[in-house]
C-alpha cells in the first residue's frame, strides 16, 4: 500500500535566504508498505526555488497513487516516474519518487543504496550554514558548528554587504584555517557582484555561489573572468542540459546540485560524469529536507561529489525534527546508512496521514 503523509517542520530559528524567510518546512513523505518492507521517500517543493508547490504534486500523487502503489509492487516504477517526470517535470516529486524506489530496492535486495548506485563511496565532508545575523550571534554558531567538526561554513549574503563583510571578516580573524564561502542566491547584477566579490576576496574565499541571475550565463562568466574568487552555478543548473550549457561555456568553476530542485537521480549522475570531463567540481546540499531527503543526498554526494569540497549537508540542525535524535553528522562528516535503505523506520504518528 502506498500512503501519503503531510508534515510542517518548523526551524528552531527563522532563516533567511536572500529576501526570503523560512519559518516552517511544509513536506510530503510517501510510504510503501507491502506487509515485508516498508520504504520511503520525501517530495517537498522549496518556496522561492521550486517551480512547483506542495498542491501540484500532491495533485499528481493522489491521481496516480494506484499506478505507482501497481508499479511498485510489480517492479516496474522506474518507467511511471520517467513518464510522470516527461509530463508535469516536477524535479522535488521525481526526486521524491526515486527515493521511494531506491529504498524500496535496497531493502529487498538487503544491500545499501551506494552500492546499487556506486562502486566507490565515501562519506561526505559537511558544511555548516550560517544566517545573515550580527557578529557576535554569528561568531557563537561558528563556535558551535566548528566544536561539532565542521571547518568550513557557508554565509548566505546579499541584503546588506557591510553587515555580511563585518561578520565574515570576524570569522576570518578569530577562526584563520576556516573556509569560507559565500552564497548570494542571484542578489547582484553583474557590476555589483564585481565589486563585491573583490572587495570580499581578502578574506580567502572558498568560492561564491550563484552571484547573478540564474537565467544569464554570459553574466556568470563574466563575474568569473573578473574576480579571484572561484564561482558556483546553483540556482542555474535545473537539467543536465542546462549544466552542459553552463560547462561547456566556462562560466563557473563549481556546479552545486541539489538533487530536490534538479530532478532524477540519473540527471545528477550524467551531470557529475560531464562535469569531471572538464574538471568541474560538484557539490551537493539540500533544500532543507527531513531526515528522508538529506540521507539520500548525502548518498548521492558520497558517489557524486568532490572530495575536495564540504556539502551541505548539515541542514537538519536548523530544523526541529521530534521524530529523530538530529545524530547523522560526526566529526564534520555525514554519518552513510548501513543497512539497506534510506531509513529502517519512521515514527509516523508525528505525521498527518493525507490518504
Amino acid at each position: 500500500m502506498l500512503s501519503y503523509y503531510a508534515y510542517k517542520i518548523p526551524f528552531k530559528k527563522p532563516f533567511q535566504i536572500s529576501n526570503l524567510i523560512l519559518e516552517k518546512r511544509n513536506g510530503i513523505l510517501l510510504v510503501y508498505d507491502d506487509g515485508e518492507y516498508q520504504a520511503y521517500g520525501e517530495v517537498a517543493p522549496l518556496p522561492g526555488f521550486s517551480k512547483e508547490s506542495i498542491e501540484d504534486v500532491l495533485t499528481v500523487l493522489l491521481e496516480n497513487q494506484k499506478n505507482l502503489e501497481f508499479a511498485l509492487s510489480n517492479n516496474n516504477a522506474d518507467q511511471l516516474i520517467s513518464i510522470l517526470d516527461t509530463i508535469h517535470n516536477f524535479p522535488s516529486l521525481s526526486f521524491g519518487l526515486d527515493t521511494l524506489m531506491l529504498d524500496l530496492n535496497s531493502k529487498k535486495d538487503d544491500t545499501l543504496i551506494s552500492e546499487l548506485l556506486f562502486t566507490a563511496f565515501q562519506p561526505p565532508s559537511v558544511n555548516g550554514t550560517i544566517s545573515i545575523q550580527n557578529v557576535s550571534e554569528s561568531l557563537q554558531q561558528a563556535k558551535a558548528l566548528l566544536a561539532d567538526g565542521v571547518n568550513t561554513l557557508k554565509i548566505k549574503v546579499g541584503i546588506n554587504h557591510q553587515q555580511e563583510r563585518r561578520v565574515i571578516a570576524a570569522l576570518r580573524e578569530n577562526h584563520p584555517t576556516l573556509k569560507i564561502r559565500i552564497d548570494a542566491n542571484q542578489a547582484w547584477d553583474i557590476p555589483n557582484a564585481i565589486q563585491k566579490l573583490k572587495d570580499l576576496a581578502e578574506f580567502e574565499i572558498e568560492y561564491c555561489e550563484q552571484p547573478v541571475s540564474e537565467h544569464d550565463i554570459h553574466a556568470l562568466k563574466k563575474v568569473r573572468e573578473s574576480v579571484p574568487i572561484p564561482i558556483a552555478a546553483d540556482e542555474a543548473v535545473r537539467s543536465f542540459q542546462k549544466a552542459k550549457e553552463l560547462i561547456d561555456a566556462k562560466a563557473c568553476d563549481l556546479l552545486i546540485l541539489k538533487p530536490s530542485l534538479f530532478g532524477r537521480i540519473k540527471n545528477c549522475t550524467l551531470t557529475q560524469e560531464w562535469a569531471h570531463s572538464k574538471n568541474i567540481e560538484i557539490v551537493l546540499t539540500t533544500t532543507f529536507d527531513t531526515i528522508v531527503g538529506r540521507t539520500m543526498t548525502a548518498i548521492l554526494a558520497s558517489g557524486l561529489g568532490s572530495k575536495k569540497y564540504a556539502h551541505g549537508l548539515g541542514t537538519g540542525r536548523l530544523l526541529n525534527e521530534p521524530y529523530h535524535s538530529q545524530n547523522e553528522i560526526k566529526k564534520g562528516f555525514f554519518l552513510l546508512p548501513t543497512h539497506p535503505g534510506v531509513m529502517k523506520n519512521i515514527d509516523l504518528s508525528y505525521f498527518k496521514k493525507i490518504c
